[in-house]
């Protein structure tokens, strides 16, 4: 009888042991599989991409000193990112700043010293600045809850967050908007 219980323990002994082992390896395929997610899949130093719409025309231009692409998440990230949005295969704006982050494609989170331009010939010549940008590609919007800046030779207008619809160049400021307007002398 009691050699029943010592062979019963020492089989539910081996079985837990079996099992701990089993779990610890499964944890490392977890641990390993999920670091192998976060690494990027492709990096890219000195990136330039063009996208095009349904009819061949170019909508953007991305130039970036670095990407790196990791799939898990579709995110890549960029260095030093400079963007370039088009409308009739005509550049009219043009956007830089120190980081940024391309969402699957469609959303550009642009982050540290982001100055946007226009770039048409109609255009009065100013330079909007903030410190974040999130820019829908597809719906062409761009949105900030930064401070905003915009100069141009005779004015200064600040304000607290911003949306600018940039197929129709309208912008919108959220709160604290502040101007002053100095008149060039005749």
């Amino acid at each position: 009888m009691r050699k029943r219980y010592i062979v019963t323990i020492l089989t539910a002994l081996a079985i837990v042991a079996y099992m701990t082992l089993d779990d610890r390896n499964a944890s490392d395929e977890i641990i390993i599989e999920s670091l192998t997610d976060q690494e990027p899949d492709y990096i890219i130093e000195g990136l330039n991409s063009e996208s095009f719409d349904e009819q061949g025309n170019l909508i953007q231009q991305i130039a970036a000193r670095k990407a790196s692409h990791y799939p898990a998440d579709d995110i890549t990230l960029l260095e030093a990112p400079a963007v370039l949005l088009h409308e009739n295969n005509l550049p009219k704006w043009g956007i830089k700043s120190n980081h940024g982050q391309l969402i699957k494609d469609q959303n550009l989170l642009l982050e540290g010293d982001v100055i946007i331009v226009p770039l048409q010939s109609t255009a009065n010549d100013f330079s909007l600045t903030t410190e974040s940008l999130n820019i829908d590609l597809q719906e062409k919007i761009a949105d900030t809850d930064q401070t905003v800046l915009i100069e141009s030779d005779t004015s200064e207008l600040s304000a607290i967050g911003m949306t600018i619809l940039l197929d129709k160049q309208l912008v919108n400021f959220k709160s604290q908007v502040r101007g002053r307007h100095v008149p060039k002398a005749p």
